[in-house]
């Protein structure tokens, strides 16, 4: 799992918000956010090699652990990783990949990865066999190189992420086996765990493959031949932990965890229960989308229900927006976002404010709900937003 947020927000351009009550007619003030940049630029050279003295940027043993059990272990682990020992160099790989050390070089900062120095072989067949896909699909033009970037930066961080946790996961598995000093039990353990988080993990990755994919051959078939699909149309939704920032002084760091763990998978459960998706989450807030307005409310609706614990910590508040949207690797960005983030910081503690879009597509649909107007907001870039709360009858 991954380490609570500091109290600073985590997303660009965010300030702390204003976590006073009041009237749910009058919008909280609070600094507006920015929706992430689509097209950061992609590095063309990886950053200059850094010292390597503990063997943490190679992934290899360093000089103090190279012999001894524990010296053993960690190679054992990343042969068993990696599918057997690391004996190319940065150039052996450009080389047997038929690309150029520069392409190669660009492929790994993409994923995260820092510079391996040209004489060290830290790389494992599995690397030139994954360079060997890459080619296949930009020979296949299924992708672009500068698409390949973008897809090795958006898969690098998921699985950093991910990997992350499980590590984690695997040493609290170790510890409470009780066999944190036996180096031979901390290799058994990684060896029957890791094949098994392995398969769980593709196995998620096919389901929501399929309803993912679902969703695009519905899209294909009810739209002109011409669409290309790099829009759509959805309701785009922040939910924001109130008062979060002073919580976090008051607890310690495992209730902290448990609350979080409880925001997050509450979140998760009535977004994906009611058709929607978790885009991310981002430390005490989570940013989601549901193509159907009235699964949206329905949305906004269970999640003021269902998060606050029995002491009432865990109050939200949440800003609805509709329209075009730019789906890219997984994320979305445009207008609608940025509105979407800007309501939520005005919005009252227990409250949903709706943009004037979401709010024309609630009263045509005519869904029994109690829609009230709140006085206009200028904010930038925006001057004229007439939000509305959204209630239940």
């Amino acid at each position: 799992m991954s380490r609570p947020p500091r109290n600073a927000r985590h997303r660009a351009g965010h300030g702390p918000r204003d976590d006073r009550g009041g009237d749910e007619n009058d919008p909280a003030p609070s600094t507006e956010p920015e929706s992430p940049d689509p097209e950061a630029p992609d590095p063309e050279a990886a950053a200059p090699a850094a010292p390597d003295p503990d063997g943490s940027r190679t992934g290899g043993p360093g000089p103090e652990d190279a012999s001894g059990p524990w010296g053993e272990a960690q190679r054992e682990v990343e042969e068993f990783l990696l599918g057997g020992e690391r004996f190319l160099r940065r150039g052996d790989v450009a080389e047997r990949g038929g690309v150029s050390p520069e392409q190669t070089a660009r492929l790994w900062s993409a994923l995260g990865f820092p510079r391996v120095p040209d004489d060290v072989a830290a790389f494992a067949q599995t690397d030139l066999d994954a360079l060997a896909l890459v080619q296949e699909l930009l020979g296949e033009e299924a992708l672009d190189e500068a698409e390949a970037l973008a897809i090795a930066r958006t898969l690098g961080q998921s699985m950093a992420r991910l990997a992350e946790w499980q590590a984690n996961l695997l040493r609290r598995t170790i510890a409470e086996r009780g066999s944190v000093g036996d180096a031979d039990a901390v290799v058994d353990s990684v060896r029957t765990l890791v094949p098994l988080l392995e398969k769980l993990q593709a196995y998620t990755w096919r389901r929501h493959l399929t309803v993912t994919a679902g969703r695009m051959l519905t899209t294909i078939a009810g739209t002109e031949s011409d669409d290309d699909g790099r829009a759509a149309t959805t309701a785009v939704g922040f939910a924001d932990l109130v008062g979060f920032t002073s919580m976090s002084r008051q607890v310690d760091a495992d209730e902290l965890r448990s609350l979080l763990e409880r925001f997050e998978g509450v979140s998760t459960d009535v977004v994906s229960r009611n058709g929607g998706r978790i885009v991310k989450t981002l430390g005490d807030e989570v940013l989601f989308v549901c193509s159907d307005v009235r699964a949206a409310l329905e949305i906004a609706f269970g999640l003021h229900a269902d998060v606050p614990d029995d002491g009432d910590r865990l109050t939200l508040r949440i800003g609805l927006a509709y329209g075009e949207v730019l789906p890219r690797y997984g994320d979305v960005y445009g207008p609608v976002v940025n509105i979407a983030s800007r309501l939520t910081s005005h919005a009252r503690p227990g409250t949903t404010l709706l943009d004037d879009d979401l709010t024309d597509a609630v009263r045509e649909l005519g869904l029994d709900v109690e829609l009230r107007s709140v006085p206009p907001l200028s904010v930038r870039g925006y001057k004229h937003l007439k939000p509305h709360v959204v209630r239940r009858r």
